[in-house]
């Protein structure tokens, strides 16, 4: 029976399972125990354990694939639009958003001993290495760099295809292995979730929510419902999408749950790139030159919370709305911030919200502390964003070059 459960119904039973076990908790237990920590953390990183390596091994062999067919650099510079222009759309949405309704000053209480932030010249110099067999050692760190190294190589591939045509079937035996360690790990995925979620739950009740806070927090839950079954539908029409935008929100459910109980971009990311070929329909060489530069590059949702929760800290500090010239300068930071922290992938919404602090400086640069009691939520909300923006924009970039073939709902994973 359970082989002929869809992937999302897996996944919701597996949530389903994690509340009753945490509605079931001993009182001695009901602020969690090293086990339990213990099991959510080795979930989630089985969850994700064969992600970067798929990744990784499809570029090379997809990114010579579609230069042969001609369609590289069509494709790619495609996606560098829509990611580059999405992002900072998304930034003057946040600003906009919540110097137009103005939620309640947050508390100005600094936890910043537990705020962690990112060194942008740390990844500049993880790019750039010394040896460029470095970027293996990193890679556990910086995803960017051996992503790079990845398009460079498939790109000196298609230089010269008769060189390059004995490693060719190597790189294909990698990436099609890889593909299904990963697709066995999505189908037990029901079962990891189960801890992950009892520790998501027992986490949002040992933290709290303060009364100052539930003003930003109602506030952020509703924009995420908003941008998820209105924004983004209608911007996917919009800029050319042809299938109905609910569908898609429907073959990606088990990626969209997946983030909604870990709040892990890393975990969800894992199956969702079994999802967008085996229920969208996207063609594997797109897929593979599409994912990765979405996943870093193109994290809409993230940008959306960083810029709600960078004003709402702005307006908590001041009593004046920032200027022009800090409004332009937010629309560059805030992007830069969210892709230099995305290319760790295991950034979570405060790293990113420190980070944009820290280059925007003039007096802010320990803002980020004011939202770590609300941390986990907004994590949450952005990794469902980030996932249901990589849904339309792959499915965008697919359809747009006749990349995709479309499925019916019943043939969904």
């Amino acid at each position: 029976m359970l082989s002929k459960m869809k992937l999302w119904h897996k996944y919701a039973l597996g949530i389903a399972m994690g509340a009753i076990l945490y509605i079931s908790l001993p009182p001695s237990m009901i602020h969690g125990t090293p086990t339990i920590s213990f099991l959510a953390e080795l979930a989630l990183k089985v969850g994700g354990y064969a992600l970067i390596l798929t990744l990784i091994a499809g570029i090379p062999i997809s990114v010579f694939r579609l230069s042969e067919a001609h369609r590289f650099t069509k494709i790619f510079s495609q996606s560098i639009i829509l990611s580059v222009a999405s992002l900072i759309v998304a930034a003057g949405i946040g600003i906009a958003i919540v110097l137009i309704f103005k939620p309640v000053p947050l508390p100005l209480v600094s936890q910043s001993g537990t705020v962690q932030t990112l060194d942008p010249l740390e990844l500049v110099r993880a790019i750039f290495p010394t040896s460029i067999f470095e970027v293996f050692l990193v890679s556990s760190k910086w995803f960017l760099p051996i992503g790079l190294f990845a398009l460079f190589f498939g790109l000196a591939l298609s230089h010269d295809p008769v060189m390059s045509r004995p490693i060719l079937p190597v790189l294909d035996v990698i990436s099609r292995a890889s593909y299904l360690i990963n697709s066995f790990i999505s189908e037990i995925l029901g079962i990891l979730l189960i801890p992950i979620s009892v520790y998501l739950f027992l986490n949002l009740r040992n933290t709290g929510i303060p009364s100052e806070y539930r003003s930003v927090l109602l506030f952020v839950l509703a924009l995420t419902v908003f941008s998820i079954f209105v924004l983004f539908p209608l911007i996917y029409r919009i800029l050319g999408g042809k299938s109905n935008p609910y569908i898609l929100l429907y073959a990606m459910s088990g990626p969209l749950l997946a983030a909604a109980a870990s709040g892990s971009i890393f975990l969800s990311s894992a199956t969702a790139l079994r999802h967008v070929s085996e229920s969208l329909g996207i063609k594997r060489d797109t897929n593979a030159v599409v994912f990765p530069l979405v996943l870093v590059g193109g994290r809409v949702g993230s940008v959306i919370i960083v810029a709600c929760s960078f004003i709402a800290m702005f307006l908590s500090y001041s009593r004046n709305n920032p200027t022009v010239g800090q409004i332009i300068l937010l629309l560059a930071l805030l992007p830069l911030s969210v892709i230099v922290s995305a290319s760790a992938l295991r950034s979570d919404i405060i790293v990113m919200l420190s980070l944009a602090c820290v280059l925007f400086g003039q007096g802010f640069q320990n803002g980020a502390s004011l939202l770590v009691p609300i941390a986990l939520p907004l994590s949450i909300c952005a990794t469902m964003l980030d996932t249901a923006w990589l849904i339309f924009s792959l499915s965008l970039i697919a359809e747009l070059n006749g990349q995709r073939s479309v499925k019916k709902a019943r043939n969904f994973i």
